[in-house]
């Protein structure tokens, strides 16, 4: 059944192989539409060479020829324009319609950028209290301090300015109060409580 079956498939493809052969060999191979000067009227005699025309001469003669349709002469031949001054051309001209199926987007363009204020200067501060406490003791109902910075020792008491940086506004134990002058903060430290 297979052989049959194989056979009656040869007598359809067949002919068609066979139509599909003479339209190669024997069927018309010239382009519809072509922009081509018909051919010499004998194959052995070929059209003279010209030179080729500069860019402005061809746009010049593409504006002034006309379609070999409208003249009625088979003979004429249409003036090719280069496809980059078509697309500018299409570009420029204001009668050209928006594209039908252009991409678009719905969404609402982002609001503006708010303009970013720089940041104020912080304000200066008084820098950490360089002092250690050593000691303390009251004479006489006045409170004296012994502070020390790196080899340097201090004895203060309330109202005392050290090297004109810092004054001792008041010794309660357990804190003393000093003011760093050049901006005047406050600023503590702590002392111990009284004994």
């Amino acid at each position: 059944m297979n052989a049959a079956a194989n056979s009656k498939r040869w007598w359809l493809w067949a002919p068609l192989l066979a139509l599909a052969f003479w339209l190669a060999v024997f069927g018309d191979k010239t382009p519809s539409g072509s922009a081509l000067a018909p051919a010499a009227s004998s194959p052995l005699e070929r059209p003279a060479a010209r030179p080729a025309p500069s860019l402005p001469a061809v746009a010049a003669q593409a504006a002034t020829a006309q379609a070999p349709s409208e003249t009625g002469s088979p003979d004429a031949l249409e003036i090719l324009v280069p496809r980059s001054q078509l697309i500018l051309a299409r570009k420029t001209d204001p009668r050209t319609p928006a594209p039908l199926f252009a991409s678009g987007s719905w969404t609402p363009p982002p609001p503006p950028a708010k303009p970013v204020l720089p940041l104020p200067a912080p304000a200066p501060t008084a820098p950490a209290l360089p002092f250690t406490f050593v000691g303390k003791k009251l004479e006489a109902g006045v409170w004296e301090v012994f502070l020390a910075r790196g080899e340097q020792s201090f004895v203060v008491r309330e109202g005392s300015v050290i090297e004109n940086t810092y004054r001792v506004n008041t010794i309660a134990p357990p804190n003393l109060s000093l003011s760093y002058l050049p901006l005047g903060h406050t600023q503590s430290l702590s002392i111990g409580a009284s004994e």
